[in-house]
């Protein structure tokens, strides 16, 4: 059982390379290119002053806040947790049992299987379609009386290609009947347009099997403070709540998290940045030529084809101080992926520069 490996590594590439980790361009990792939410920053320098506290156990201020940010949910429907991380593995441990089988649609987030092999259950994979779009009805023929759980993102991290709603909600009627759960991950349905259209996540407090996870590191700049929740039924989130490790949610996060979902002026400005600059990548990576997967939230899928492999990319990239998700480990990809965040556009524009010089050696 390896540990993932993921992007977003500045420090040890810092450290490799001796320069500051503000000077590198990272897109390796999928985060907010305007840096945290102003408001969250400023909440947090105001809240120094509370760190001889121990934080709020039950994250209450923060459920209500989500609660209001997600049309159709109270608070009793939503769960706290130290970063969506902590809730993937959370989920596993108390949905699964030793030698249960869960679904996972891949190419995908590797942390899903790792947290399945942790709970000592086992892992089973099932491709998605063409253009890496969701095939319910393969997913659906996967099952079987093993099946206790089935792991979905939308969008799909590293595709960046969004699940069909339609397919989604099969999926969960049909594993309903069979008492399996699902656990969609919507880490990056802001990024989406009109995201919202394909989301599950008001519905989840209906749906006794089914948990969403969403995320404020990702679209709120809060990356290293670590902060996600989950949405589902009363039920289910009791039951997370009963499982999770006590005062797991910092005080800083949960404050910054309460200011960060009242910035609405951020997140609006966020989402005009991502789909001008998404457009711009999109258009400008084929002409290197580098072919690419349609995306549809901050980050692309690249396929390098036989070019170049992803691991010499990265590398030699590394040396204009660019760091790429190398997405050679990922199942059901291979050497020739790379998965690139959507950034500013004079980091975009820096990046195609150094992709040209690369690739025309």
């Amino acid at each position: 059982m390896d540990v993932p490996d993921h992007g977003g590594d500045v420090w040890d590439a810092s450290s490799r390379l001796a320069i500051p980790i503000d000077s590198m361009i990272d897109f390796s990792a999928n985060v907010n290119p305007l840096g945290t939410s102003p408001l969250a920053a400023d909440a947090i320098r105001r809240s120094i002053r509370f760190l001889n506290f121990y934080p709020d156990r039950d994250c209450s201020r923060l459920k209500e806040a989500i609660a209001s940010y997600v049309d159709g949910i109270s608070a009793e429907n939503v769960f706290v947790g130290n970063g969506s991380t902590e809730i993937i593995h959370l989920f596993s441990q108390v949905f699964l049992r030793p030698g249960d089988e869960a679904i996972i649609a891949q190419p995908t987030f590797s942390e899903y299987e790792y947290a399945i092999l942790r709970a000592h259950a086992r892992p089973r994979m099932s491709p998605l379609g063409e253009g890496f779009k969701l095939d319910a009805r393969a997913l659906l023929r996967a099952l079987t009386p093993r099946t206790r759980a089935v792991f979905l993102c939308s969008p799909n991290n590293p595709t960046s290609t969004t699940l069909e709603r339609r397919g989604l909600e099969e999926i969960v009627e049909a594993a309903s009947k069979r008492k399996i759960m699902v656990f969609l991950d919507e880490c990056f349905i802001e990024f989406v347009d009109e995201g919202e259209r394909s989301s599950l996540s008001r519905s989840s407090k209906d749906h006794n099997n089914l948990v969403v996870l969403r995320s404020l590191t990702k679209v709120f700049g809060l990356a290293g403070l670590r902060v996600g929740y989950a949405l589902g039924s009363k039920s289910n989130v009791a039951l997370l709540e009963k499982f999770k490790v006590t005062w797991s949610v910092n005080t800083l996060a949960q404050i910054a998290g309460v200011a960060a979902l009242h910035d609405a002026v951020y997140l609006d400005t966020t989402k005009r940045l991502i789909r001008k600059e998404r457009k711009y990548l999109s258009e400008s990576l084929p002409r290197i030529p580098v072919s690419i997967t349609p995306p549809e939230a901050n980050f692309l899928l690249a396929n390098l084809e036989d070019r170049i492999s992803a691991p010499e990319l990265k590398r030699r990239l590394l040396t204009y101080g660019i760091l790429i998700r190398d997405c050679s480990g990922f199942r059901g990809l291979g050497p020739s992926f790379v998965r690139l965040a959507v950034r500013k556009r004079k980091d975009n524009m820096a990046l195609l520069r150094g992709l040209r010089e690369v690739l025309s050696n």
